[in-house]
């Protein structure tokens, strides 16, 4: 079995699946880079997402750095069983269609799976600049 914590960010890419004891299937929609470190955007888990987590009472004595470490990947990628590349028939289920972003500094192209454009700042993965740009709807990377 391959996992996670077995893979560098800079291997993984949209539409690559997961399964995590507590979260299920995940699929991966977005990568890319935050303040915090890599960001994975699985479809409907908000674990390696880059934002902060919410702060509650449950967490008691935890320090707030433990906290927000717990959130950053790679903490706990070694739960994350990889379980292949999306079908198109899942992809298709879930509404989304492929999408692309490129880097207007070094020309890496971002990859999304979505139901609409999407427009965001984000980070390249490749070269780490911050910019804001529009996707554009492709049929397959």
């Amino acid at each position: 079995m391959i996992y996670l914590a077995d893979m560098e960010h800079k291997s993984l890419q949209v539409g690559m699946k997961f399964r995590h004891p507590v979260h299920g299937e995940q699929i991966i929609i977005d990568l890319s880079i935050g303040q915090f470190g890599p960001i994975i955007r699985f479809h409907n888990c908000k674990i390696y997402s880059g934002e902060l987590p919410n702060f509650g009472e449950e967490e008691g004595e935890l320090d707030i750095f433990q906290i927000i470490a717990s959130q950053i990947y790679p903490f706990g990628a070694d739960e994350w069983e990889y379980l292949g590349i999306a079908s198109k028939n899942e992809i298709e289920g879930h509404d989304w269609g492929w999408w692309q972003v490129v880097c207007p500094h070094c020309g890496f192209v971002h990859y999304l799976l979505s139901s609409a454009p999407n427009q965001s700042l984000r980070n390249c993965r490749e070269c780490g600049m911050t910019f804001n740009r529009l996707s554009e709807k492709i049929n397959e990377p």
